[in-house]
């Protein structure tokens, strides 16, 4: 009788150690979020810069970010190098690839703090010490803002070639690179310059997404153990009389016991 007098309070004590975990489920994830995938290409002259580019990539990223040689190396030395999969600059006088060498950086699925490391990555792989790349992304309601800048000032002009291109979690709606397809956007800046990289891209925030669901969800839950632990602990509450009150008695054998003097009375006044 002891161990189901309890029964409500081990069900109370249950569910307020539920909350904690099922209430992360109505909060923003930290890790479920803006993700980005693309490419980076930084390559030089051999003539102007012997020793070839290449990307220091942190032990934190790999797996989700790695360096291949570019253009990618063939088989059949008098072959023509294989075309990089990022698509080839604008022929509106930007910085060209050929006869560059160097190395081709892809990320994929990357977190908005993983992404804004790629910054100080490819900064280090250009041949100016001097030069500098952020990249930030941020979200405000159902539009990604990408904020990007490549301070090349330092940089021969026609000696670097650099590329940067950007897929993003929906469809871009406004950009000042060249959008590729409906949800990637390529930027070549240009040597000696101070370039700015802009991309706003709209769809629905991953981390919230099944927030609504996950409401109804608790509140279901919520009601069913509460209306178990009040159900419960209405059973099996105290039915023993207190001091200074009368033991309670069933209403049936009250009812016996009428009965039994009634018939005591008739059957005196018979004799």
């Amino acid at each position: 009788m002891t161990s189901i007098r309890r029964a409500p309070a081990l069900a109370l004590v249950g569910l307020l150690a539920m909350l904690p975990l099922l209430s992360g489920c109505l909060t923003k994830s930290t890790t479920v979020g803006d993700q980005f995938s693309g490419t980076v290409i930084v390559a030089t002259s051999p003539d102007q810069h012997p020793t070839k580019p290449s990307f220091d990539i942190p032990a934190s990223l790999s797996g989700q970010v790695w360096a291949t040689d570019y253009p990618e190396k063939s088989d059949d030395s008098t072959a023509a190098p294989a075309p990089s999969s990022t698509p080839a600059a604008p022929p509106n006088g930007a910085p060209s690839p050929d006869g560059k060498v160097g190395s081709e950086l892809s990320f994929d699925r990357l977190s908005a703090g993983q992404f804004s490391q790629l910054g100080d990555i490819i900064a280090a792989a250009l041949p100016d010490p001097s030069a500098t790349v952020h990249l930030k992304s941020s979200r405000s309601g159902d539009i990604v803002r990408f904020r990007g800048s490549a301070s090349l000032t330092g940089t021969e002009p026609d000696s670097v070639y650099f590329s940067l291109s950007i897929t993003f979690g929906g469809d871009v709606v406004a950009t000042n690179g060249k959008q590729i397809g409906d949800d990637t956007v390529v930027w070549t800046p240009r040597p000696g310059q101070n370039v700015d990289m802009q991309a706003d891209s709209e769809y629905a925030d991953p981390a919230t997404a099944a927030v609504p669901s996950w409401t109804w969800f608790m509140f279901l839950l919520c009601a069913i153990i509460v209306g178990m632990v009040v159900y419960a602990a209405y059973q099996n509450r105290d039915r023993s009389a207190r001091p200074g009150r009368p033991k309670h008695e069933p209403k049936k054998a009250v009812d016996a016991e009428s009965d039994t003097t009634a018939d005591d009375e008739a059957t005196s006044k018979a004799e």
